[in-house]
């Protein structure tokens, strides 16, 4: 029996709206057999048998969707979004060590 290897077919970043102004990441993947996997902060590993389990997920979490924030939220968060950047590493330690930002550090 042959292996195959999910795809990542989509990748969206949330913040934990309650931590503001720190920012607390949470990375969600969909797979292209629509499953999702949800990775946060403390490098812990969430799987769904879809997105919108794993949107639930992070709703009831209270996280944001980094992309629907406005102006209006950028008020309320006390930061300009333009000073907010998706965390990036070489792995997935460099990453989650990067996934909580406390403000001072903005």
């Amino acid at each position: 029996m042959q292996f195959q290897q999910k795809s990542i077919i989509k990748e969206n970043w949330w913040l934990m709206s309650c931590s503001f102004p720190n920012l607390n990441w949470a990375r969600l993947r969909t797979y292209n057999d629509l499953s999702a996997e949800i990775l946060d902060c403390d490098g812990s590993k969430y799987t769904f048998s879809n997105e919108e389990e794993a949107r639930y997920f992070l709703m009831e979490d209270e996280f944001t969707q980094f992309e629907s924030l406005d102006r209006e939220d950028e008020q309320e968060i006390g930061i300009s979004l333009s000073l907010i950047h998706i965390p990036k590493g070489k792995n997935e330690k460099e990453l989650i060590e990067k996934m909580y930002v406390k403000q001072t550090e903005i």
